[in-house]
């Protein structure tokens, strides 16, 4: 195997390679595993949840589908979790013990009651097999729940257009994937295949031999470094200190230098403020070396928590209403600096807005923004689904007034997507870019009836994914070809399989993409 699991001194147990993995332009596969269990998710007629267990009813749906499993598996799931004296534990056992002294108080004094009186008055009554099974197991039962607390991941695939998510399959647990720890500039990514049984781990940078292989487990790498480490609290049980968190700055929070009003620096001055409850400042300006004092650390931050409120405001309601009631405000959001995280969701939503109004010039601006503010924070050497999905939207945009930049941007799109996802005949997201490229680079040679604006000249040439310098790079993707489109040409494809997709739509005008398993 390319892995193993061994024991670390302060993160616990961790996959490490054993032999240097490296992904090249294509990506590569580095295990793909079965749950040991899928967890559906909770139905309505999954019948009635103890009242103890109220605020998570899933939970008490785990518990009920984990008692029928065999011994054997239980075993297996309950060894994903052993550390039984941390404060989620302890707290959780103390509480089920509490719960059945008072519970078998009133049970006692209940008998003086009538049936119809007991109903109405004891709400919770230990009567089921599963419920009575946790009071004389109390031990196995807050294992298990640390087990789905800390180890369980979402089973979500693709829809099958590749156009958002799919099915919920519910959560699952697996012993290998389980076992990856958390970065918030992690060396590998983990999706769920299309039947929501596996999940796919693949390596996105080069990984040494006894590296570690680390995962993103929330998704959320562009949010501050306190918020994101208040997450991972909550939800995982533990403050991350990977190099971003532990680094003497937060990279995504950068504001103008002090003096840009009088001087126009174009420096910035870097925040720190690893959690909420450390007092914020300001490092000196990155060009001028300026210090910010204490009157303008508390404007900028009173300005970032302002817009932070509008923008939530504005999410919240787009669920609900019109993207063009809010034309106003989307259009009146303004970041802190152009590198700052928030100025991707600003620059995200302005993208959507002009979308919807048909200002596609302005819109492909927003987006192009919105991918340089990433790439600024992350490095272009990171791969990430929001980038190239912006990307992706970038394409969409310049689709409408720009047919060659629109196919650098599809092009773009689909080296992220394959390299982090796989070829597009077996991942519905690589599938649905896969076709716009197609379907421009057609329309480029089967007409010369399609918009080409000067004034968006270079404006999918973003930072990401830029493609190695070669004289041969491959008619699909970009990417250096390895071989010919026939015995008489040069090199002119990466791959046998960009070849026939890219022979099929621009020689026969079928864009159509190969479905699993009907190649070799």
């Amino acid at each position: 195997m390319k892995i193993k699991i061994e024991e670390t001194e302060t993160r616990g147990r961790a996959v490490v390679a054993t032999e240097r993995l490296e992904p090249g332009l294509s990506g590569l596969e580095v295990l793909t595993e079965r749950a040991l269990m899928v967890f559906p998710t909770r139905g309505s007629n999954d019948g009635p949840v103890p009242h103890f267990l109220a605020p998570n009813p899933q939970l008490f749906t785990d518990w009920c589908n984990y008692l029928q499993q065999p011994k054997e598996i239980q075993e297996r799931i309950l060894n994903l979790y052993t550390d039984m004296e941390c404060p989620h534990a302890n707290a959780l056992r103390d509480y089920l013990h509490n719960y059945r002294e008072n519970q078998y108080d009133e049970e006692e004094k209940m008998e003086q009651y009538d049936e119809e009186t007991k109903e109405q008055i004891l709400e919770d009554p230990i009567e089921s097999d599963a419920v009575r099974y946790i009071f004389d197991h109390i031990e196995e039962f807050v294992q298990f729940v640390m087990v789905i607390r800390f180890n369980s991941v979402e089973l979500q695939p693709p829809a099958e257009d590749g156009t958002g998510p799919g099915t919920n399959f519910g959560h699952g647990l697996f012993e290998v994937a389980c076992k990856m720890n958390h970065s918030c500039r992690p060396n590998c990514v983990w999706f769920t295949t299309p039947d929501g049984k596996c999940k796919e781990i693949r390596a996105i940078s080069t990984i040494e031999e006894g590296e570690e292989l680390t995962v993103d487990y929330v998704g959320n790498v562009l949010d501050a470094t306190p918020q994101r480490r208040e997450d991972l609290l909550n939800t995982k049980g533990f403050v991350c200190e990977c190099d971003r968190c532990a680094a003497n700055h937060d990279d995504t929070r950068r504001f103008k230098c002090i003096t840009h009003a009088d001087s126009k620096c174009n420096g910035f001055h870097f925040l720190y403020q690893p959690t909420y409850s450390s007092k914020p400042s300001l490092l000196e300006c990155s060009c001028c070396g300026a210090k910010a004092d204490q009157d303008y650390t508390y404007k900028v931050m009173k300005e970032e928590i302002a817009l932070v409120g509008e923008i939530n405001e504005v999410d919240e309601a787009l669920d609900t209403s019109s993207i063009i009631e809010f034309q106003d405000r989307i259009e009146g959001l303004e970041p802190p600096h152009e590198y700052h995280s928030l100025a991707d969701k600003c620059y995200q939503l302005k993208g959507e807005l002009y979308s919807f109004l048909g200002d596609y010039r302005r819109a492909a601006e927003a987006y192009a923004k919105c991918i340089d503010c990433r790439i600024a924070i992350l490095g272009n050497d990171y791969y990430s689904q929001a980038t190239a999905f912006a990307c992706e939207r970038l394409g969409d945009a310049l689709n409408h007034i720009d047919v060659d930049e629109a196919e650098v941007a599809y092009k773009r799109t689909v080296r992220v997507l394959e390299l982090m996802r796989g070829a597009a005949h077996s991942d519905p997201y690589v599938k649905c870019a896969m076709k716009k490229l197609l379907t421009v680079q057609n329309r480029r040679i089967h007409s010369s009836n399609y918009p080409k604006e000067s004034c968006v000249k270079g404006m999918a040439d973003t930072g990401i994914a830029r493609p190695p310098a070669t004289d041969f790079p491959c008619r699909l993707c970009g990417n250096p070809s390895m071989i010919p489109s026939s015995s008489r040409d040069a090199l002119s494809y990466c791959c046998e399989f960009h070849k026939r997709m890219h022979r099929a739509a621009v020689r026969g005008g079928c864009v159509c993409i190969e479905e699993e398993k009907t190649w070799d």
